[in-house]
């Protein structure tokens, strides 16, 4: 009996090792991709002043102001470095809409999504898959500011990933 069990727990190890390699580099990649999908954080740097006073939390509640767009130094929608950023956003408690894209002069009209609708009573599009359940914070004054956004989707999507679920569809 005592043969069989270390038998099957060899056999076990076996089959976990060429599992995790079988799918090449890519599993470790889309895992490394999920995490940096987590977060929008860095320095916020525009060519003449702006203004941005925002927060909001897990797309229910927001409040504030934030017009914005300039360059992101730090990293955003798996972009690091200096990145082009648009935020506008607003929130009155149980109503706003927000709008954040980055690294966004490759992208064909077509592609960059249109402002979702934020809070209870928040009206206009679904926020994109990668904005659902996010607690931006945006502070810009003048040509200076910080950004700073936990997606917590994005955080289920990179747990789950290490069991090869994919709830966010983004892997390779």
């Amino acid at each position: 009996m005592l043969k069989t069990d270390r038998l099957m727990g060899v056999l076990g190890i076996c089959v976990a090792v060429v599992a995790l390699f079988a799918g090449g580099c890519t599993y470790l990649q889309n895992r490394g991709q999920d995490f940096t999908d987590i977060f929008d954080v860095g320095v916020t740097v525009s060519n003449e002043p702006q203004f941005a006073l925002y927060a909001g939390f897990l797309n229910i509640l927001s409040i504030g102001y934030a017009d914005f767009e300039g360059t992101l130094y730090g990293m955003a929608d798996r972009s690091y470095g200096a990145v082009e950023a648009r935020q506008a956003a607003w929130g009155l408690l149980l109503a706003g809409k927000e709008h954040f894209v980055y690294d966004y002069s490759d992208l064909e009209m077509a592609e960059v999504p249109p402002p979702w609708g934020v809070g209870i009573a928040g009206r206009g599009a679904r926020p994109p898959k990668s904005q659902i359940v996010n607690c931006p914070k945006i502070l810009h004054l003048g040509w200076v500011g910080i950004t700073v956004n936990c997606k917590f989707g994005e955080l289920a999507d990179f747990l789950l990933g290490w069991t090869t679920i994919d709830i966010m569809g983004d892997d390779n």
